[in-house]
């Protein structure tokens, strides 16, 4: 596998069919990936309280298996007005709609001091995955966090995302909701000064509104020695056109532990 660049595109070649990608420690072949991970994304689900519009959509959520337990992460932004408590998932067969165990959230720093790492929202489903052990397929499970994400080793770097105005929403006539998902594949554009964050471009100019980005996952896709291995790399904080911004997933590994922490 090797990165083409050219007139300011790039993309992944697969040199044989055998090229492959360590994902959650199994290896599956590099054409595959981007499907896969793909699936370690979904749609944030609030519980509306309501008998006929009984669920609401808030976009996208990173969904992770770390220290053994199920955790969900999203942005204070999408759920703001919303009772954390009424934060859900639906189950495969969008039959149930099953709600977080409690969520941590960083208190806000020193007035003018407002950084991205303080928006991540971090929800907490040992409970719901045990009552419906189906869901647990769904989390990606964190080991080793990248060692850079500028680093030349990187091949890709992908973003999944439930964009607003691409979801289906028709529970008032079919008590039907369709979700699409996106996948954009980006590189490290610079830097920003805040530490926490990595800006990302496109590869392409987005082609749909990048509203309802915020909350979901990115991956890097990064040589290790001879092999190839995908790892959480982020979670989408802005997103625009052109400009993507995500806080990385080394500077939310301590809210992660943090979030274990406080409830063992």
């Amino acid at each position: 596998m090797k990165l083409l660049w050219g007139r300011g595109n790039c993309r992944v070649l697969i040199e044989t069919l055998d090229t492959a990608v360590s994902v959650n420690g199994l290896y599956v072949l590099a054409r595959d990936v981007q499907r896969i991970l793909g699936q370690y994304s979904f749609n944030l689900f609030v519980w509306t309280h309501d008998e006929t519009f009984r669920v609401s959509l808030l976009g996208s959520a990173t969904p992770l298996i770390y220290r053994d337990q199920y955790l969900v992460l999203c942005t204070g932004h999408q759920i703001k007005g919303v009772d954390p408590e009424d934060i859900s998932m639906l189950t495969e067969d969008g039959e149930f709609a099953v709600t977080s165990s409690g969520y941590t959230a960083l208190r806000s720093g020193a007035e003018g001091m407002l950084h991205d790492l303080q928006d991540i929202v971090i929800f907490n489903f040992n409970d719901a995955c045990e009552e419906h052990p189906a869901l647990r397929q769904r989390f990606f499970k964190v080991g080793e966090f990248p060692p850079d994400c500028m680093s030349d080793a990187i091949v890709a770097v992908l973003n999944y995302g439930y964009p607003s105005k691409d979801q289906l929403y028709e529970l008032h006539d079919k008590n039907h909701i369709g979700s699409r998902r996106r996948a954009t594949t980006l590189k490290a554009h610079r830097q920003p000064p805040d530490e926490t964050l990595l800006h990302l471009k496109p590869l392409q100019k987005l082609t749909f509104s990048p509203d309802g980005l915020s909350g979901g996952p990115n991956f890097v896709i990064q040589r290790s020695g001879k092999d190839f291995v995908a790892y959480f790399a982020g979670v989408t904080v802005r997103a625009g056109a052109e400009d993507l911004y995500m806080v990385k997933s080394g500077c939310i590994k301590g809210l992660l532990d943090t979030a274990i922490d406080v409830r063992s």
